[in-house]
């Protein structure tokens, strides 16, 4: 999430790159995108070409903390405009390479304003961030989520697939508004009525699916 943020608030444009894929899928992604600086942690800074610049995000933090009222007038001189691209994302490549999309700033906004709009998304509403980074919906989960005032609870690394632990989530922080595929709605739902759990969903105000 702070990486995310970091990106868009000094006006770069933010591609995800997953972990989980093979090596020369993410070297085709870079070669596309022309990408010379990469975000990463200790635990994906061993997937990356040398003679790229990567930047370890936990180093990043714990030498920087002191710092970071510094930074606010820095990045208060950025201008970013809606023509600007916010993010490129990666089709599957399933027909052959992979084709990059861009989406500005004004897409972006625009399509946040139209969940707002129905009040299918509000910000007093409290959300799980459940979709992967090689789906764009994941930065409608987190940037759109915090953009619009709304609060944001991230899962830990498995804890989709977790339906204790999802349940258990979704309870304790009192979750109104929810966006997963149907197959995700449909087997968690199922489980939540075999263990007669339904009442961990009695604050879920909205439930958001697609992608399938």
């Amino acid at each position: 999430v702070i990486g995310i943020m970091a990106i868009e608030m000094t006006g770069g444009v933010y591609c995800p790159l997953s972990p989980r894929d093979p090596q020369h899928r993410l070297h085709a992604l870079m070669q596309q995108t022309q990408s010379r600086l990469v975000l990463v942690h200790h635990l994906t800074n061993i997937k990356f070409d040398h003679h790229l610049i990567s930047l370890d995000i936990n180093s990043i933090l714990i030498n920087n903390d002191v710092m970071s009222n510094v930074y606010v007038d820095r990045l208060s001189r950025i201008i970013v405009t809606l023509n600007d691209i916010a993010y490129v994302i990666f089709t599957s490549g399933s027909t052959g390479i992979p084709k990059a999309l861009q989406v500005r700033h004004e897409n972006f906004t625009r399509y946040m304003y139209s969940f707002v709009s129905v009040s299918t998304l509000k910000n007093d509403d409290v959300t799980v961030q459940m979709a992967r980074s090689t789906f764009d919906v994941h930065l409608q989960q987190i940037v759109g989520v915090l953009l619009i005032g709304a609060t944001l609870v991230m899962l830990h690394a498995k804890g989709m697939a977790d339906f204790d632990y999802l349940a258990d989530v979704l309870y304790k922080k009192q979750i109104t508004y929810l966006n997963t595929v149907p197959v995700l709605f449909q087997s968690f739902f199922s489980f939540l009525s075999q263990c007669k759990k339904t009442n961990v969903v009695k604050y879920l105000r909205s439930l958001c699916s697609g992608g399938e």
